[in-house]
């Protein structure tokens, strides 16, 4: 034939450890998880057009919880990362980028209340760029963002409802935000601009306000799963009826031991980053192998 035509698509997801214990009469349970998502697809003398491309993720989820005399302590780390790179470009590109550490610590006074602290840690893992064409129509890169550059700090005190540790909200009416970035990012700010906002040659921002983080998780039906988080923050300092907001939807079908297709819904309002909703959707399909 004159005109070839071939398309190749793989998606892998390799689930290489998913656990949970918690030996007999232990105090502390533990789940954790490590995923890895390749993907490639391939064009040749494809007439509806198309770009080759491969991309690949790793994800890495554990989960601490300690109970006790009323005492209850969960601690979680998540965090991923994730290229894409496409044929002739020159540079690859994130796709997932995230490191969040939290942990609540409640000490029970009634049924599924108690008074509570939290803690909250998140940033990036690698350098975030804006992608733009220079006089010559080449591809150039500024950079925008990079580990720790922007990271948020938040502690606070207020009370926890727990009904299990698939659902259980937490609210803070006294809860201190520490926004850090590096000062390469604005020392060159001009006029009245701010980088996540921090002032021209300023390296932090603090906030004071109130927290309210919402957990849920559970089954839609056989084989389908859903996990939900919510964090909304409001600072007492300035417009304080400016809430921002972090909301996740993930949703896991196990379509038999070895498939698996899994869909991510993200929204962010956070003005100091940018004055818009912030979406990201992501959708994969691909094999998977559980080792418990």
């Amino acid at each position: 034939m004159k005109n070839n035509l071939f398309i190749f698509f793989l998606a892998v997801s390799l689930n290489l450890y998913s656990q949970e214990s918690k030996p007999k009469d232990s105090l502390w349970a533990t789940k954790g998880n490590v995923a890895v998502l390749l993907n490639q697809t391939g064009f040749s003398d494809w007439v509806g057009g198309g770009t080759n491309n491969f991309s690949g993720t790793i994800k890495f989820d554990y989960k601490w919880e300690y109970t006790n005399l009323g005492w209850n302590w969960l601690t979680n780390f998540e965090s991923a990362y994730g290229l894409a790179k496409f044929k002739n470009a020159p540079f690859a590109r994130k796709i997932d980028d995230r490191v969040l550490i939290q942990s609540i610590i409640g000490k029970e006074f009634s049924k599924n209340l108690s008074f509570s602290a939290f803690f909250n840690f998140t940033s990036q893992i690698g350098r975030g760029y804006k992608y733009k064409k220079d006089s010559d129509n080449n591809e150039i890169r500024e950079l925008t963002t990079q580990a720790l550059s922007p990271a948020y700090f938040q502690i606070g005190s207020g009370f926890l409802w727990k009904k299990s540790e698939k659902l259980w909200l937490n609210y803070s009416p006294i809860a201190s935000r520490l926004i850090l970035v590096s000062k390469r990012f604005t020392d060159n700010l001009t006029g009245n601009d701010k980088y996540f906002g921090v002032d021209k040659k300023k390296s932090s921002r603090y906030e004071l306000g109130a927290n309210l983080t919402f957990h849920s998780e559970g089954s839609i039906f056989e084989n389908v799963n859903y996990r939900q988080d919510l964090k909304l923050f409001s600072n007492y300092l300035e417009d304080a009826s400016n809430v921002d907001l972090d909301y996740l939807v993930q949703i896991d079908f196990d379509i038999n031991p070895l498939l698996s297709t899994q869909l991510i819904f993200q929204l962010i309002y956070d003005d100091n980053a940018i004055s818009r909703l912030q979406v990201r959707e992501v959708f994969g399909v691909g094999a998977q192998l559980k080792l418990n």
